[in-house]
């Protein structure tokens, strides 16, 4: 990203901020939203817009790669497993090893113990899809997709294909790469857990008897006042966690790795090159190390989306407990 736009002008240190701000955020201009120019989208936006509806079908860098990522973790999944079972043996390959290790340990230490032996199997797809997805989100957010097609933006910018400025390449080197790191997708992620956690009390003991279940029977009258209110607010508050949590933990941790990269160019343009050069090495370790640890909080917080989403369902399910 940093290389695709600046090769030919200037760096200054009072753009380090807009970078990072760049990196982990879609745009906001009109010209750089829509990368794929389809007519049929613009007319579907301009009829939505003529009803009063604030809808916006243009296919932007987020919602790009929101595609690219959904496409990999099914294609991956779907692959793996049809490998498997056509192998003579059924003899898993070390990628669908992984994988089986992670289900089977979600089946038997987030599933069965949070939700029930029984219930768990209703809601073991659910729980199963939103691990794998998050995680895949959150790895390919790693790889620099956004900031390799800046890099071929930036070498052929003589070439008439890269002079116009709102080039395909151009605007995806301005994305972010970690889809989870917007907070509409995770919010998203979050809605469909508590309409999860919703249905499952309501599937279990009925609709109205389930926003019963919201107090615990016995309190004295005037306490429900109080406790109800509380339980309800609490209802809306898991989901804004889910929300908040994922996002700021995957945007967190790209705003720093840009922060360190730009400190070779922020050296180099108020010191010098030799300035440059020679933060270059602690500047990179810093990026790689925070990458390692971005790795973990990777799988981290796939693990903790999916057993926080598993537990809520629970909790609606067992009110005994």
């Amino acid at each position: 990203m940093i290389v695709g736009e600046k090769i030919t002008e200037k760096w200054s240190m009072d753009q380090a901020a807009q970078y990072a701000k760049d990196h982990v955020i879609d745009s906001d201009k009109l010209a750089e939203k829509n990368i794929f120019d389809f007519e049929f989208l613009t007319t579907l936006t301009e009829k939505a817009s003529a009803f009063g509806l604030p809808i916006d079908f243009a296919i932007s860098k987020h919602v790009f790669l929101l595609f690219f990522v959904s496409f990999i973790t099914v294609g991956t999944i779907v692959t793996l497993v049809q490998s498997y079972i056509s192998h003579k043996k059924n003899i898993p390959n070390k990628f669908m090893s992984m994988i089986e290790m992670m289900v089977v340990y979600l089946r038997e230490d987030v599933l069965k113990t949070t939700i029930g032996d029984k219930e768990h199997r209703d809601w073991a797809p659910l729980i199963y899809t939103i691990f794998f997805f998050v995680l895949f989100s959150n790895i390919l957010g790693l790889i620099p997709i956004f900031d390799l097609s800046g890099l071929i933006g930036s070498l052929g910018y003589k070439f008439e294909i890269f002079k116009e400025k709102y080039n395909f390449l151009y605007v995806l080197s301005k994305g972010g790469n970690t889809v989870t790191a917007n907070i509409n997708v995770t919010f998203a992620l979050a809605t469909i857990s508590f309409f999860a956690f919703i249905g499952a009390g309501i599937k279990k003991y009925g609709f109205m008897q389930h926003w019963k279940n919201l107090a615990p029977s016995g309190l004295p009258w005037p306490l429900y006042f109080v406790v109800v209110p509380i339980e309800f607010m609490g209802l809306f508050i898991r989901p804004l966690a889910l929300t908040l949590r994922l996002a700021g933990n995957m945007m967190g941790g790209h705003i720093a790795l840009v922060i360190f990269i730009t400190f070779i160019f922020s050296a180099n343009a108020e010191l010098g090159a030799f300035a440059g050069f020679a933060i270059a090495p602690f500047s990179v370790a810093l990026a790689l190390g925070l990458t390692m640890l971005e790795l973990l909080v990777a799988v981290i917080q796939a693990y903790v989306f999916a057993l926080l989403t598993a537990v809520f369902i629970g909790m609606a399910i067992h009110v005994d407990h």
